[in-house]
């Protein structure tokens, strides 16, 4: 049994600091293990946040609503106007998104609706304003913000009931394989998967992404630089499992002799493969390693710099020459109908393959940071 099914449908939806997410950890270590790498838990704590099912009515109409994690709850239903609060510029794989206000007759904001981030369809997501600074808020879909702009002054019913739960913990799985120097090459994926969502795609296909970079470097020759396979958890609130590792590893003063970073985020659905690099020098090398096995004619393509709400984030943040490689974007996504049956394997194997030549690349020779 792949990973993608043991995750997806085995253990199934997996949120940040659920028992679920705590049996997909140990479920990785061993996978990885049997790889042939040993590893080993990067324990943190964390507040949990339970979402529920947000309730919307739009002029008396019913509309679907995806959750907000850590926002905080309205004091039951609430009742307002619809106000127009502005548009988010595009950047990378996000479109411009609308955001709007319920509002009291006194102008108080009572809730807040979000455009979903991709545009399709309302689905769990997290706000830009992060955690403890996020009003009460829903996600709405594309098509539907659309609507409401058309809409201005409708009333609105709404009523978010997400709970805090403090006192939880969640681990990273890291394995290490030596080289011959201590400088290293991070490859990751993450493991969480978001609210009633199964993740087969998001992101169960980058885990096993990395669980066969394992096995084939595991079963090659020494590395020259050493590689450390990490299996990520809570990327999909705010990428903190990934910060966790970044924070550590600077303060442990390791964070020098990580000399790049391959990230893996659904690479087995989506419309087109995505490379988000920096520097530009690494997004070149990427560009030219996915020419070179054929890839850009295979699939539509997009190189880019841009990149927000991926794991390779903190490590360029950090001054890291850092690479996510993602096939996107797909209808299902953050869905309960993420299911194993929409992997395709040939994006999942190509994927792999210009991962395992960026990391060769990168092991012969660094991009200077």
């Amino acid at each position: 049994m792949s990973l993608v099914e043991t995750l997806a449908v085995s253990i199934g939806v997996r949120t940040a600091g659920s028992p679920e997410a705590a049996r997909a950890a140990e479920a990785v270590a061993d996978a990885f293990r049997a790889a042939g790498v040993q590893a080993r838990f990067q324990e943190f704590p964390l507040v949990g946040y339970d979402a529920e099912e947000p309730e919307l009515e739009v002029d008396g109409e019913r509309w679907s609503a995806g959750p907000c994690m850590y926002a905080h709850p309205t004091d039951g239903v609430v009742e307002g106007r619809v106000r127009h609060i502005g548009t988010s510029r595009p950047d990378g794989p996000f479109p411009p998104a609308h955001s709007f206000a319920v509002v009291d007759a006194a102008g108080r904001e009572l809730a807040r609706l979000e455009m979903s981030p991709f545009g399709g369809e309302a689905i769990p997501f997290y706000s830009a304003a992060r955690h403890v600074a996020a009003p009460p808020t829903a996600f709405i879909s594309g098509s539907d913000a659309t609507r409401l702009l058309e809409l201005e002054g409708a009333t609105a019913r709404v009523r978010i009931a997400g709970r805090f739960v403090p006192g939880r913990t969640e681990r990273n799985v890291v394995a290490r394989l030596d080289g011959e120097s201590a400088e290293t090459i991070v490859v990751c994926a993450h493991y969480d998967s978001v609210w009633r969502g199964p993740g087969a795609i998001d992101n169960a296909t980058g885990v096993e992404g990395v669980r066969r970079l394992a096995e084939r470097f595991a079963s090659g020759a020494r590395p020259s630089r050493s590689i450390e396979l990490c299996a990520f958890a809570a990327e999909e609130i705010g990428l903190l499992g990934a910060r966790v590792y970044v924070f550590e590893a600077g303060i442990r003063g390791d964070l020098e002799r990580i000399r790049g970073v391959v990230n893996l985020d659904c690479i087995a659905r989506g419309e087109r493969l995505m490379v988000l690099a920096s520097p530009p020098e690494l997004l070149g090398r990427a560009e030219g390693l996915a020419r070179s096995l054929g890839l850009t004619e295979r699939y539509e393509t997009d190189f880019t710099t841009v990149a927000r709400g991926v794991d390779s984030v903190p490590f360029a943040e950090a001054g890291v020459p850092a690479a996510t490689i993602a096939h996107f974007p797909y209808p299902e996504y953050h869905t309960p109908r993420e299911r194993p049956e929409l992997v395709d394997e040939q994006r999942l194997a190509d994927a792999v393959e210009l991962a395992a030549a960026l990391v060769e690349n990168q092991l012969e020779r660094p991009v200077a940071s």
